[in-house]
């Protein structure tokens, strides 16, 4: 009974918060943060999935995730580059000048 209350609680909070902001900007505070990673605990202990504690929680599966590995939303890892986008280190050096009247 108590978790369904801070459920509750949860989410008008979440709701508020998203009503004032950007899409990515400011994460939530930790409390809040915690209360859902152990509601997705709670979840998952109870046979269900992190995605069905997201959508009772009303944040996006995602977010959720990151939050259990311990990340705020939006700052996940780097993607890796595009297969030959990768940088290539190089050697840059003066070329010698040429004496007048050489032939090139």
């Amino acid at each position: 009974m108590e978790l369904e209350k801070e459920l509750e609680q949860f989410r008008q909070e979440a709701q508020r918060l998203k009503a004032g902001r950007r899409s990515g900007s400011l994460p939530f505070p930790e409390a809040l943060r915690a209360f859902a990673v152990r509601y997705a605990e709670h979840t998952v202990a109870a046979g269900g999935t992190v995605t069905d504690a997201a959508q009772k929680l009303g944040v996006s599966g995602p977010t959720l995730y990151e939050w259990r590995k311990g990340r705020p939303a939006g700052h996940r890892r780097p993607k890796p580059a595009e297969k030959g986008a990768a940088l290539v280190p190089v050697h840059v050096s003066e070329r010698p000048a040429r004496a007048e009247g050489a032939g090139v």
